[in-house]
């Protein structure tokens, strides 16, 4: 096979997203409309493809790689029944797995969407594959990873921003992650719309300056002078947080500046110190029983008020990062 026919090859197996692509909204039911002064929540979890605890990852340091699936039916299940306990109006999913054959080809946006009172979606991939040939051995074959926006309201002009990628080398990035931000419009009857966001940053980046370039995009996107929620799985630890700290777990911490810098303090962290009795750590290590970082954050728009905050540490047997909720109010006179 000539190179040509080999790049070729590599192009139909993969996913090669353009730098900024319309997303398709689903709506399956009349939205709600939102109001000023009205309340809303949201809800920001990286749901580790519903691979359960149970199971140390390749990528971790472990050796798994394909979940069986009486234990990746039993961790959806309990996701769901999670995400109707908590019943938010949005909710930001991170690492939603769409027929991919270490979840057993199992679309689990389908059942995660009919768990609450949502009426509109939105979801794009960020890691997809025809087949990866990784790890060696054990290979991932067909992957599908999703970021998804679920709404009880409406969700207009829904895009998908490729962001920076990994340096590393060419063959390899083809069959690697291509993070991505996917954000929509939530229309506010009679005011301005509120844009959410949903990101899953780069992991595993040794310091190789990526993570600075995904940042600044963030940055700019929450610095186009409308009411905005930016929520996710970061991968960055706060300034100030000492890496050296978590062992040989720092060194995922590498940039020589921390990239959250660029964000903090000048952006709004819903879940600043006042708000909270204890630090928002929301990542769990395998095998720990407690999280000892945090990773995930939700970035607010200084004209929405920031009413209640909640790290829900009750769902530690479900994946490595905790829940994070936040309840917000929108700009204006109350309605109701």
């Amino acid at each position: 096979m000539g190179a040509l026919s080999a790049w070729s090859t590599l192009r139909a197996l993969n996913y090669d997203p353009d730098p900024i692509e319309a997303v398709d909204v689903v709506t399956e039911r009349p939205p709600e409309v939102l109001l000023p002064g009205d309340t809303f929540t949201v809800l920001s979890w990286n749901l580790q493809f519903a691979g359960s605890r149970k199971h140390h990852f390749f990528y971790d340091g472990g050796e798994a790689v394909h979940v069986p699936l009486e234990d990746v039916l039993e961790t959806t299940a309990a996701i769901r029944a999670a995400l109707i306990d908590i019943d938010p109006d949005i909710a930001l999913l991170q690492e939603v797995d769409r027929e991919a054959d270490r979840t057993g080809h199992r679309d689990q946006l389908h059942r995660y969407m009919g768990a609450g009172r949502w009426r509109c979606r939105a979801s794009t991939p960020y890691h997809r594959c025809r087949y990866v040939p990784h790890p060696a051995g054990a290979h991932m074959g067909q992957v599908d990873l999703n970021l998804a926006v679920l709404s009880r309201f409406a969700l207009e002009e829904a895009e998908r921003v490729q962001l920076p990628k990994l340096k590393e080398p060419w063959l390899r990035q083809v069959f690697n992650l291509k993070r991505a931000l996917l954000h929509a419009r939530i229309p506010v009857a009679g005011a301005a719309p509120i844009r959410v966001g949903n990101t899953h940053l780069s992991a595993f980046s040794h310091g190789d300056g990526t993570l600075a370039k995904q940042v600044a995009v963030l940055d700019r996107w929450m610095s186009r002078g409308e009411r905005f929620v930016l929520a996710g799985d970061f991968n960055l630890l706060p300034p100030g947080d000492d890496a050296a700290r978590l062992g040989e777990d720092g060194a995922l911490y590498a940039d020589d500046r921390n990239p959250m810098e660029a964000l903090l303090p000048a952006r709004r962290d819903a879940f600043s110190p006042a708000l909270l009795a204890e630090p928002a750590r929301t990542y769990l290590p395998f095998g720990a029983a407690e999280p000892d970082r945090k990773i995930d954050y939700v970035f607010v728009g200084e004209d929405i008020e920031v009413v209640e905050v909640k790290v829900f540490r009750e769902y530690s047997e479900l994946s490595d990062h905790l829940p994070v909720w936040v309840k917000l109010r929108v700009p204006g006179a109350a309605s109701r």
